[in-house]
């Protein structure tokens, strides 16, 4: 009897020693994932005649042309990217960090986006094998109500 029990806390012992490395290797996988600041999420807009818009939650960014039909938008090569601890397909990673002239880097499979948000700006440089593709950054402002705005219901 004390020999059945002596192997059934051993083996207890044994699942607990495999259990518990495990499970704190996944915890500090998830804790190199962070979230988007708060200041950054929203919506933001570039007010030209193709409107291109950046979207950014807690875990998704979004960035690509459109306009407001019937207050409803209507993407053109638009891109949508999960938040994740490792740039994959269909991903993007985002640096904690700022760089030496204030931007947080939006890794994704192909390039990065730099961004920052000054004064109620929001300015995005495109990234594409180390250099900027536009030559200068582009900048976005929080529309209120935008969906009437855009959409030509409001002026």
């Amino acid at each position: 009897m004390r020999r059945l029990i002596k192997l059934g806390l051993g083996s207890l012992l044994l699942l607990a020693l495999i259990w518990v490395p495990t499970s704190s290797t996944e915890a500090t996988a998830q804790s190199q994932v962070s979230e988007i600041p708060n200041v950054y999420r929203g919506c933001w807009f570039q007010p030209e005649i193709l409107k291109y818009r950046v979207r950014m939650t807690a875990t998704t960014f979004t960035f690509g042309g459109g306009y407001y039909e019937q207050k409803h938008w209507q993407p053109i090569k638009q891109q949508t990217y999960r938040l994740s601890d490792q740039v994959t397909a269909g991903t993007f990673t985002w640096s904690r960090s700022t760089n030496t002239q204030g931007y947080h880097t939006i890794k994704v499979r192909g390039g990065a986006y730099h961004v920052k948000v000054s004064q109620g700006t929001l300015f995005v440089k495109q990234i594409r094998q180390g250099h900027d593709i536009n030559g200068y950054e582009l900048t976005f402002n929080q529309i209120s109500h935008a969906a009437q705005v855009l959409s030509g219901d409001v002026h």
